[in-house]
């Protein structure tokens, strides 16, 4: 289990300077139907999904600017939860880490003194727990994959129109 399986990534290149692309997606960006569903910061952007689609596991694609070297630009878009599902997801899985490893010092504590405990059983849970949410959080990747799909067609439409707008 890594952290990229929990956010899937791509990466696109365009033979322009970082602050070209990056003045583009600003502009492109403001403009209907994009700036419904779509944020610009300096070097970053998110392109989201219509809020009449939101759904519990929805995501979101994040872009980050990169200058690749010959005058180009990096393009690195990972697809990411909402902010408040990643969180949920992230301060469950430090919950249940932190009380799997101090449950286990206990329990290695008390065998220590040759005697048992009902505490045992607390890391195998929490343990069990961990892949649980694991598992929620991949069968919530599939259930939008369709939403993935089309935030990707977004992001290819979005590079086509930076092309456009360089060669005009």
């Amino acid at each position: 289990m890594s952290i990229s399986d929990l956010t899937p990534a791509f990466d696109m290149h365009l033979p322009m300077p970082v602050s070209t692309v990056d003045q583009n997606i600003r502009e492109i960006l403001s403009r209907e139907p994009w700036s419904r569903n779509c944020l610009a910061f300096e070097r970053f952007a998110e392109l989201h999904v219509p809020k009449k689609e939101l759904r519990y596991w929805t995501p979101h694609l994040s872009l980050t600017l990169d200058d690749d070297g010959a005058n180009g630009t990096r393009i690195h878009a990972r697809f990411e939860p909402r902010q408040e599902v990643w969180t949920f997801v992230w301060v469950v899985y430090l919950a249940l880490g932190f009380t799997a490893f101090f449950a286990m010092i206990y329990v290695y504590a008390v065998s220590l003194l040759k005697q048992s405990t009902w505490m045992s059983a607390v890391p195998i849970l929490a343990i069990a727990g961990i892949a649980a949410l694991h598992i929620a959080s991949r069968i919530g990747q599939r259930w939008s994959s369709d939403q993935m799909q089309q935030l990707r067609l977004d992001c290819e439409l979005l590079m086509d129109k930076i092309r456009e707008s360089n060669i005009d």
